[in-house]
């Protein structure tokens, strides 16, 4: 009977070791990799993924909506301002999709530099990040070149000459950006890969460049309207949307992601401060002039994003997550609601932002909790695994294709007729992100 105990305790004890010697050999191997310079396929963030996808969908259905006459019930809720469903004064339901989509962003800068820079060093890192901000700008703003441009153009309301010289420059390089694009796809398929490199390069360098002249456009513009010209004739351009606004934020954003959370806080604190001095003091009227605000609403919109990394990094601590979300909420409810600070997403005055800031910590809070809750076809994971390719399409294809080129026609048609259109449009950005997540293709710039 010993014998058999003995024995029994032996295998055990051998089992055990065996055991050991695996987690050891799968340790080292670990570390071999590591050192052998092998990627490890890192798992995505599934509450980014569904946060960014819910803001992909209302922002989809802000776009198609409003196409339809018959759809003008729901109106309310997709329009901005005072239009729509007022949440608080000022802010509709639709004004905190941008915000969101921003406070998004900022869940991913710092990830995204920290990688960058482990990989290339700080100085590049910093690099691309900024030519890639500076690139969805250039991509927003060769948009409205054709929307504002060749749209027009096509429907016989203007001809070229009678473009502003903005809108003539933007047009131009929309067709040399389309070129370029269908050279850098080319180049995917050659093996050839000086000329792979030699295609993306001047692909994004053309983005980055028509990112650059927007901006300069968008200064004078502003120089322009806080001084007249002598002679009366304007050489800034307003055309300013949602991409050139992210952009822009990324680019404000960027001097501060190595800050430490309390140093980022800081900085947002302090901007905020001195910016609803100065809108509360006329400085509104001019930011609310521009589409998004422009430069002056940039900073703002950057200091959602620097909050969406605060939130980040504090994801973890939820008493800390939970007192800031709350605290932000209340100031600002205080100050639209009992101070009448001005609130508005056109212009994007701090009170919108810190407000915006709460509900989509509130939200991403919330996601954080069913993280482990993963079915077979997650809705909104898949519509934010590729949000940027996505909320081009919709641009693309449903603002200026469908609304610029057949806006009159879709107004007309009945509800009956509306719907399987909607649905279809819907069932496309679907269908189209779902292959991609499911080849795990990301496409970014």
């Amino acid at each position: 009977m010993e014998e058999k105990i003995n024995e029994k305790t032996e295998v055990a004890e051998n089992s055990a070791l065996q055991n050991e010697d695996k987690q050891e050999v799968s340790a080292k191997q670990v570390i071999a990799d590591k050192n052998a310079g092998v990627v490890v396929k890192k798992e995505r963030i599934l509450s980014i993924d569904r946060f960014r996808g819910l803001c992909m969908f209302l922002m989809a259905c802000s776009f198609i909506f409003p196409l339809f006459s018959c759809f003008d019930f729901l109106a309310p809720v997709v329009e901005h301002g005072d239009k729509g469903f007022q949440i608080l004064p000022g802010i509709s339901f639709a004004d905190l999709f941008a915000a969101m989509f921003i406070f998004v962003i900022g869940l991913t800068i710092c990830k995204s530099f920290k990688a960058r820079e482990e990989k290339f060093g700080t100085a590049r890192a910093y690099f691309q990040l900024a030519l890639r901000f500076l690139c969805l700008i250039g991509i927003g703003i060769l948009f409205n070149g054709f929307e504002n441009g060749w749209v027009d153009i096509f429907l016989g309301d203007k001809t070229f000459s009678e473009l502003s010289i903005q809108i003539q420059i933007y047009s131009v390089m929309f067709w040399i950006a389309i070129a370029l694009l269908i050279v850098y796809i080319v180049s995917k398929f050659v093996k050839n890969e000086k000329f792979k490199i030699v295609a993306e390069c001047l692909f994004k360098y053309t983005l980055a460049i028509a990112g650059i002249l927007a901006l300069f456009f968008i200064l004078v513009a502003t120089a322009e309207k806080i001084t007249l010209p002598e002679t009366g004739e304007r050489y800034g351009g307003w055309e300013w949307d949602t991409l050139q606004n992210i952009g822009l934020a990324g680019l404000l954003a960027l001097p501060f992601v190595k800050f430490k959370k309390g140093g980022k806080f800081a900085i947002v604190v302090i901007t905020f401060t001195v910016l609803t001095i100065l809108m509360q003091n006329g400085l509104f009227p001019l930011a609310n002039s521009i589409l998004e605000g422009g430069i002056i609403g940039g900073f703002s919109w950057a200091c959602i994003l620097l909050m969406g990394s605060i939130f980040f990094e504090l994801k973890d601590d939820n008493k800390k997550y939970w007192t800031l979300t709350s605290l932000i909420l209340l100031v600002s409810v205080i100050l639209i609601v009992a101070f009448d600070f001005i609130a508005a997403k056109r212009g994007c005055t701090p009170v919108y932002a810190m407000f915006c800031i709460a509900i989509a910590a509130m939200i991403w809070g919330g996601l954080n909790c069913i993280n482990n809750w993963k079915p077979k076809f997650d809705f909104f994971e898949i519509w934010g695994s590729n949000a940027i390719l996505t909320y081009i399409t919709t641009i693309f294809v449903v603002g200026m294709l469908f609304g610029g080129l057949l806006g009159d026609q879709l107004t007309t048609l009945s509800i009956w007729a509306a719907i399987p259109i909607v649905l279809v449009l819907l069932a496309g950005l679907t269908i189209m992100n779902w292959l991609l997540r499911r080849k795990n293709k990301y496409i970014k710039i």
